[in-house]
């Protein structure tokens, strides 16, 4: 069995705290403003660069090193495109649809174009990751089976999630080492349709608790104008019970089909040597993963995180990024039937500079 021949698993470990984060967040959007967005390039170098450094893997951080240049060039692309748009619909206002189908057809390339920007300027121990070029893939995956999930009215949405991720991991590289991703695509419907469930569920229950206020509401609404008193202190009060009891259950249904897809494609994907499609479930991989996020401590957290950002007009975002990154990082473990310090050096010594090839790859800041 695999358990039996994997080392003990490694932790990752979270070091961010949300005092440091917040001169770092502060500054950032100062800046931002002051330089008319400008200076957004070398923020988000800042906010990654301090993630990635505070995540550790075996006493080991994570390393960001895109330069803020290149990430600026690609945003400039953005504008300039975005400016073009406003300027030619305007004039041109039945040119719209055209644009809006010429976006769509660069949509694969630039996703696949910012997903091999992050991986090549991602490392660990001084190997960097890459994402393998496929343009048919990114196609086949973000258009096709996006366009079928809509033909189909949702009801191929799992489905297109897991088609998303599949997309994403198995074109991941570590090294010369390929990331898989082994699990079926029953698991995203099984957690999809339990957390559509508990929606509707929750959506009967407070109906039928305040099926009264509802009653009065289709009274009130079919009531002459003239003599409408309009809603009453109670109706009202009971309205926004109401909108807050549907916003905590979406809240949680959210937080549940969150952590249990989190959970289901760390432990299944994989780590090893083989290329292409050729790992099977029978594979022994040289690193697998584990992930324990529990639903009702994400939904705590995404709860107070957000009551927290709205009560303090904002002021408190760090504290929360902070708090939302440490749980998800630590409930991410590493098992591996290899010494990870030993396939870090070898394949460094394989790949060195792997990627740097490819030069400056714009940042188009669109990721899945």
């Amino acid at each position: 069995m695999l358990e039996d021949k994997m080392l003990k698993p490694l932790e990752f470990e979270f070091h961010g705290k949300a005092g440091e984060y917040f001169r770092i967040w502060i500054v950032n959007v100062l800046l931002t403003i002051l330089t008319l967005g400008i200076y957004s390039a070398w923020a988000k170098v800042r906010n990654k660069q301090y993630f990635y450094a505070n995540t550790e893997l075996d006493n080991s951080p994570f390393e960001y090193t895109a330069s803020p240049i290149a990430i600026l060039k690609g945003r400039l692309v953005v504008v300039a495109i975005l400016v073009l748009y406003s300027v030619t619909v305007k004039f041109f206002p039945m040119l719209e649809l055209a644009f809006i189908m010429l976006f769509l057809i660069f949509l694969p390339w630039l996703i696949m174009r910012s997903l091999m920007f992050n991986a090549r300027y991602s490392s660990y121990r001084n190997l960097h990751f890459a994402f393998e070029e496929s343009l048919g893939s990114s196609v086949k995956t973000i258009i096709g089976i996006g366009l079928l999930t809509v033909l189909t009215l949702g009801l191929l949405y799992p489905y297109y999630m897991h088609s998303i991720q599949r997309y994403r991991i198995n074109h991941h590289r570590f090294g010369q080492l390929h990331f898989r991703l082994r699990s079926s695509v029953k698991s995203f419907y099984k957690y999809y349709l339990i957390g559509l469930a508990i929606f509707v569920l929750g959506l009967l229950v407070v109906l039928f608790i305040f099926q009264g206020t509802f009653s009065s509401l289709q009274i009130l609404a079919t009531a002459d104008p003239e003599t409408d008193p309009g809603l009453s202190p109670s109706i009202a009060g009971a309205l926004l019970i109401i909108a807050v009891l549907y916003s905590l259950i979406y809240l949680f249904m959210y937080a549940y089909i969150r952590a249990n897809i989190f959970n289901v494609v760390w432990e299944n994907t994989v780590l090893n040597k083989a290329s292409g499609h050729t790992i099977t479930t029978a594979t022994v991989p040289l690193v697998a993963f584990s992930a324990t996020l529990s639903p009702w401590k994400l939904f705590v957290i995404y709860l107070t995180n957000t009551l927290a950002i709205i009560f303090s007009i904002g002021l408190l975002i760090p504290w929360a990024k902070i708090r939302l990154a440490r749980y998800r990082i630590e409930q991410l473990n590493v098992a591996s039937i290899a010494d990870l310090k030993t396939i870090t050096t070898v394949e460094r010594e394989k790949v060195g500079t792997i990627g740097s090839e490819m030069g400056d790859i714009l940042d188009i800041n669109i990721g899945i």
